[in-house]
């Protein structure tokens, strides 16, 4: 996920891509998806050259920099989740997957739920039930419900203790100081102030085979175009953002 803050404007900008997402060209490296840019720049410097590759791929392709980084983890993902006690969701149509090796498995009806961190780690990798894309929305929809309760609960006053607890397994290159400033711009946005989109179709992507894998081909001078004026597109709307998840 690309963010983007217009702190002048007090208004954000948000753009999901989908990990299965073909790059013709990895500075240094052949051709692969966009998920293993960070694993290849951390094998060619384990301090920061995996962000830092990523940056560069993204600001090649999309033309746009990157300030700051913040990469989880799986248990470190797990660790905000329970340190939240919970994110709290609303589905509109069953959750089901057992991802095999990894003890991670959900069974969610439709309805409220009150995920801890290990569903909803499953929630946000499951893709059994719409692929790539409805993983996309499925994490677009958390991050929206994470951001939400801390509005709602008045997490800014905790949010240095949840930064020193979460310190060892959140990597980032954002200090103390300007994590509380940032996250005090996030929770005064309002809804009609964040914007957003994800990369897909019929628009900005379409389905190929490269390599014996299953890929995603981008239009990057649209994907660009787009990126560079997302505060020109409508709003993100929260959870009904980006790539709609549709019921079987």
């Amino acid at each position: 996920m690309l963010v983007a803050l217009d702190t002048a404007n007090a208004r954000a900008g948000i753009v999901s891509i989908p990990r299965d997402v073909y790059l013709d060209e990895i500075p240094g490296h052949g051709p692969n998806r966009i998920n293993v840019v960070d694993v290849l720049g951390q094998q060619d410097d384990p301090n920061g050259g995996g962000p830092a590759l990523l940056a560069a791929t993204l600001a090649q392709k999309l033309g746009v920099r990157t300030d700051y980084y913040v990469r989880f983890e799986f248990e470190s993902f797990k660790e905000l989740v329970d340190a939240l006690g919970g994110v709290r969701i609303s589905l509109d149509c069953p959750v089901s997957d057992e991802i095999v090796g990894e003890d991670l498995v959900i069974d969610l009806p439709a309805g409220e739920h009150l995920l801890d961190g290990k569903e909803a780690l499953a929630f946000v990798r499951t893709r059994r039930q719409g692929g790539d894309l409805a993983r996309v929305g499925r994490q677009q929809q958390l991050v929206w419900a994470i951001r939400q309760q801390m509005r709602e609960e008045n997490w800014i006053t905790s949010v240095p203790a949840l930064y020193s607890a979460l310190s060892e397994s959140v990597q980032t290159d954002i200090g103390l100081l300007k994590t509380v400033e940032l996250a005090r711009i996030v929770m005064d946005l309002d809804e009609e102030s964040i914007y957003g989109f994800s990369l897909a179709a019929p628009d900005l992507i379409e389905p190929a085979w490269r390599n014996g894998m299953s890929i995603f081909l981008v239009d990057w001078d649209t994907a660009a175009q787009d990126v560079q004026s997302i505060f020109e597109r409508a709003q993100f709307a929260g959870e009904d953002a980006g790539v709609p998840i549709r019921c079987p």
